[in-house]
């Protein structure tokens, strides 16, 4: 049976915007792969009045394979959106078949490296995209957390004892994931990060506080 992407839309926009506001059903794309649609506010499409018109709402596509549905700003036209989320989609297939539960839009990632085929190149790649670890700075009272970018010879030692993780990466993730995989120069994994909050001051700092992240 067909899905109503429609009532799919609508439920997102009620449980994620408000219940002041529905799809406008002027404004939607339905196409094999995307839904797309706008959403308004409910007295703007009942009324017309401009006076309660939502404005700076980019378009919304619904992702038919799975149900995501992403938001882009409304600089975007339908068609700027809908192929720049086919390219993400793309993108994102091409890493699951490394990493199966890679999410495009979802950006907190650890990066782990588990067999290293090509350290040169490996190493290369990963000082490219500037791969760094959180070093905590005590300035007077406060805890100043600071990326330090990784030399080569640091790597290295890092690839002894393999799997290894890294935790920060000043660049963006999927490409540096896609660059890893095209170089045939690792074996790589990656799982969602823990975020976690660190106390800015030494009075209520622990131990972890002032733990250096890889």
């Amino acid at each position: 049976m067909e899905k109503d992407f429609l009532k799919i839309a609508e439920k997102y926009i009620q449980e994620n915007i408000g219940a002041d506001f529905s799809i406008s059903l002027d404004d939607i794309t339905d196409l094999d792969d995307i839904f797309c649609f706008y959403y308004q506010s409910k007295k703007f499409i009942e009324t017309g009045d401009h006076r309660y018109m939502s404005v700076g709402i980019g378009p919304h596509l619904l992702i038919k394979s799975d149900e995501r549905i992403i938001s882009l700003p409304p600089s975007y036209t339908y068609d700027a959106a809908i192929r720049e989320v086919r390219k993400k989609i793309n993108t994102e297939k091409f890493i699951q078949t490394k990493c199966p539960d890679y999410n495009y839009w979802h950006d907190n990632y650890v990066l782990i490296i588990d067999k290293v085929y090509d350290e040169t190149k490996l190493i290369s790649i990963l000082r490219d995209y500037r791969i760094s670890y959180i070093v905590p700075e005590v300035i007077g009272n406060s805890i100043h957390r600071v990326g330090k970018p990784y030399k080569k010879d640091e790597l290295e030692k890092r690839f002894e004892n393999l799997p290894t993780e890294f935790n920060t990466l000043y660049g963006l993730f999927s490409n540096v994931l896609t660059e890893l995989i095209q170089s045939f120069c690792c074996e790589l994994s990656v799982t969602p990060k823990i975020i976690k909050k660190y106390n800015s001051y030494g009075e209520n700092a622990t131990e972890a506080d002032y733990e250096i992240v890889w």
